[in-house]
């Protein structure tokens, strides 16, 4: 009884007016901090490589700024479905 009289109020859209904050899964925060250095220090550092004539460690560095972002649109989307 309690679990259809919780399931009928989430049908017809009821809300019981609490603001619950968004769980966020284990070690998402460590997560999303790895790749975010992961993106800063690897942007620097294909900046820093192009400036001194080191083209090909600035399109390796490049590359990881590509990875890292696609990481932190990945884990932003899966976040924000939970």
């Amino acid at each position: 009884m309690i679990a259809r009289r919780f399931s009928d109020r989430s049908q017809r859209g009821e809300d019981d007016g609490i603001a619950r904050p968004r769980l966020r899964p284990p070690g998402y925060y460590l997560e999303s901090a790895a790749y975010w250095l992961l993106y800063v220090v690897s942007f620097a550092a294909a900046f820093m490589h192009w400036r001194l004539g080191n083209e090909l460690l600035a399109a390796l560095c490049a590359g990881a700024v590509i990875v890292s972002v696609a990481a932190i649109a990945r884990l932003y989307r899966t976040s924000r479905a939970l």
